[in-house]
């Protein structure tokens, strides 16, 4: 097997990088959005779903390159926006697992018709 060296860029590694990049965002925002959609209610679905969606991209996409670049002044460790984005990953595991629990409890209770 040949290791290739990282400081030896070339065309066809950036396109490797991509397309592996590229699977696994496909991965995961399939399934998100799918799982997101789900958690509505029927009658407020669409709007629910994108008010939560554009709201959360905004406030977290939008603030994250500020808090990285305010982590690094601080930690002078460059590597730090790793960690921020690691703890992130980690409460939105937890959110999705509770709001799993939630909409399962939810939906096991007698609606009573009439």
């Amino acid at each position: 097997m040949t290791v290739v060296p990282m400081s030896a860029p070339s065309f066809g590694r950036l396109l490797a990088v991509l397309l592996w990049l590229s699977f696994l965002f496909g991965c995961y925002n399939g399934a998100m959005v799918v799982f997101l959609t789900e958690v509505m209610p029927a009658e407020v679905r669409a709007t629910g779903f994108s008010l939560a969606y554009s709201l959360a991209t905004a406030i977290f996409g939008g603030t994250t390159p500020l808090i990285a670049t305010w982590l690094i002044r601080e930690t002078g460790n460059r590597a730090i926006p790793g960690a921020w984005l690691s703890v992130v990953a980690l409460l939105g595991l937890f959110a999705s697992i509770m709001l799993t629990r939630i909409k399962t409890s939810v939906d096991s209770v007698p609606v009573a018709i009439g």
